[in-house]
């Protein structure tokens, strides 16, 4: 795979860190083919990396990506009360 990209997202504690990663890894990539994504974290750092055939899917992948961390991280600003 030609294009990559690697995020580092920090979150406030390593327990937030570990939920997001847990609720992000569900979703599986739909081109399995043209996309790798991997998910870990370190501390409390969110990572994410991806592998891609072109930028288009690059593009696709990161922003999909994105579009369900920002769900994630609102759900977890609305109903986290430790």
């Amino acid at each position: 795979m030609d294009h990559s990209l690697k995020l580092e997202i920090p979150f406030p504690n390593e327990r937030l860190a570990i939920i997001a990663k847990r609720v992000l890894s569900v979703d599986k990539e739909l081109k399995t083919d043209q996309v790798k994504r991997t998910v870990d974290t370190a501390g409390n750092t969110l990572t994410v990396s991806f592998e891609c055939t072109s930028t288009k899917m690059l593009r696709v992948a990161v922003n999909s990506f994105l579009e369900m961390l920002t769900m994630v991280t609102k759900t977890m600003d609305q109903f986290d009360t430790v």
